[in-house]
């Protein structure tokens, strides 16, 4: 009777640390955490689009939802075609990460993560970009009067 609650304790033991291992691991048919990560960031970004363009249209009231709706479903369809993952399933996976509420914000915090670096490229960019504008007219711009390089400023009598 002992060696049978010895060998049922045994297994239970490497039964939980068997579980514990798994605790991390997606199951077979969803999508790992860095490829939905990807497709849910250029989802965000063709809404993002989308939005941009219907804002900048010259008759915002003219489109309807349908049209809407329309357009974001092609975005959609084409973002998974990129992706080579079919709609079930990203579906499959989308279910299953919002199940689990802690793995889902692990993903939008690294989307964000991801989206403050490119904002951070960008704008460090057209730093550089402007600098250069200004070094190639050779004057500085402060306020509404450009002013002369202090170079310039310099009297060259011989």
């Amino acid at each position: 009777m002992k060696n049978w609650s010895k060998i049922a304790g045994a297994l239970f033991i490497t039964a939980c640390l068997a579980a514990c291992g798994e605790a991390d691991r997606t199951p077979k048919g969803v999508l790992e955490k860095e490829e939905m990560r990807d497709i849910l960031l250029d989802m965000n970004y063709a809404d993002v689009y989308a939005r941009e363009q219907l804002l900048n249209a010259e008759n915002p009231s003219a489109v309807t939802e349908f049209s809407r709706d329309s357009a974001q479903k092609t975005a959609y369809a084409q973002i998974l075609l990129l992706h080579d993952i079919d709609r079930e399933t990203f579906m499959k996976s989308w279910r299953f990460y919002e199940s689990h509420p802690d793995r889902l914000e692990a993903i939008y915090k690294e989307m964000g993560d991801i989206v403050r670096r490119q904002r951070e490229i960008l704008d460090s960019t057209d730093r550089a970009r402007n600098e250069r504008e200004q070094r190639k007219t050779g004057r500085t711009r402060m306020d509404s009067l450009f002013w002369p390089v202090p170079d310039s400023l310099k009297l060259n009598i011989f």
